[in-house]
C-alpha cells in the first residue's frame, strides 16, 4: 500500500530545506582585520635563534593561508605580537634497556594581536601550544624535522584560529 507524504514528512522537508539557507560564507576574519604584520617575535628560551625560525615560519605559513594578508607594521590592520616561552625536546618513550627511542617536540608561544588603528588589543596574551613527536632512528619519516614542521604548521593554525571568527 502506497501513503502519500504526509504533513510530518513535509515538514522535516521545509525544515531541512530552510537550514542550508543558513549556512554563511562569509569572510573567517574577525572584525576588519584583512592585513596582519608579524615582526619577528622575542625569545625566553635557551633555544638559539627559534624565535627568527618561528617567525619566519609563521609568515610562510599565513601567506600560504591566504585568509589574511602578510603586510609591513605601517600597512596592517593588526600586528601579531609574540614571545617564544617554551622550547622542549624530551624523551617520550623507552625501550627494554631504558634507552629513549621516541622524543616529544614541545614550543610555546604567548601572543596578542594589537589594533595600530584604535590603539587596543583585539586579543591579548594567548598561549599557543604545539608538539610533535619523532624518532630518532633514520629509517622512519618521523625524524625531527619533520616534527618541527608539524609544530610550525599547528602554531599558524592555532593563530589563524585565534584572529579568525568562528563560522
Amino acid at each position: 500500500m502506497h501513503r502519500p507524504f504526509g504533513i510530518f514528512a513535509v515538514s522535516i522537508l521545509l525544515m531541512l530545506a530552510s537550514a542550508c539557507g543558513i549556512y554563511s560564507t562569509k569572510g573567517r576574519t574577525a572584525g576588519d582585520i584583512k592585513k596582519i604584520a608579524v615582526p619577528n617575535l622575542s625569545n625566553e628560551t635557551a633555544q638559539p635563534d627559534i624565535e627568527t625560525e618561528i617567525t619566519t615560519n609563521l609568515r610562510s605559513g599565513l601567506i600560504k593561508d591566504n585568509t589574511l594578508k602578510v603586510v609591513a607594521e605601517n600597512e596592517a590592520d593588526a600586528v601579531l605580537e609574540g614571545t617564544v616561552i617554551e622550547y622542549r625536546n624530551v624523551p617520550f618513550t623507552f625501550n627494554a634497556d631504558l634507552q629513549a627511542e621516541q622524543y616529544r617536540l614541545m614550543i610555546g608561544l604567548n601572543v596578542s594581536l594589537f589594533n595600530p588603528k584604535d590603539n587596543t588589543y583585539i586579543w591579548k596574551d594567548r598561549r599557543i601550544d604545539a608538539h610533535s613527536d619523532y624518532y630518532l632512528e633514520t629509517t622512519t619519516d618521523r625524524t625531527y624535522d619533520r616534527a618541527l614542521e608539524e609544530v610550525y604548521k599547528d602554531i599558524v593554525e592555532g593563530i589563524l584560529n585565534a584572529t579568525t571568527q568562528e563560522w
